[in-house]
């Protein structure tokens, strides 16, 4: 049942993105010609539960979809990084001044199964309390939002968070934490 590539072409090679045109074979013979995948780092998110029992959120505007979005906390490898958890930690004390000693890694999932190739690594941080400000990088701008995680996942089912990684972790923290 795999596709079988025939030819790959770099059409884009960036720090942050490489685009390729690819022309694979179906397994019933059939050939696509221009099959386009892309390529980012790899991601850590985590769902952040306070000691009060919130989850931090942020939201943040997203160019791409054109509005703000309510999302976890998260953020992709740096060109060396390559464990999921320190990203993961640095990404919540970067982006929301907060940090665990109760960290869970609850998989991989992918934001979009037909063409990225990236794995967002999802972790469950528990106890979290705030040590610091927020260490946003120059171009990040971003309000944390602490909700109940009850509500949480009432933003998900009402669409208002609606970015496939955080509504899935929302969900799964949820169902595991029996809210």
């Amino acid at each position: 049942m795999d596709w079988k590539t025939m030819k790959s072409d770099v059409l884009l090679d960036d720090f942050h993105v490489i685009v390729r045109k690819n022309q694979v074979q179906l397994p019933d013979g059939a050939v696509i010609d221009d099959f386009y995948t892309v390529t980012i780092p790899d991601a850590a998110m985590v769902a952040a539960i306070t000691t009060d029992g919130e989850i931090l959120l942020k939201k943040e505007y997203r160019y791409a979809c054109g509005m703000e979005v309510i999302e976890c906390p998260a953020g992709m490898f740096n060109q060396d990084e390559k464990d999921p958890l320190a990203v993961a930690k640095r990404e919540l004390l970067e982006e929301t001044g907060y940090s665990s000693d109760s960290w869970e890694y609850l998989g991989g999932t992918w934001e979009s199964t037909s063409k990225l190739t990236n794995t967002m690594h999802l972790f469950l941080a528990k106890d979290c309390v705030k040590v610091s400000e927020q260490h946003l990088d120059q171009n990040e701008h971003l309000e944390v939002v602490k909700v109940p995680l009850q509500e949480a996942v009432a933003m998900v089912m009402n669409g208002e968070i609606n970015a496939n990684s955080s509504a899935h972790l929302i969900l799964k923290v949820a169902r595991m934490m029996e809210i």
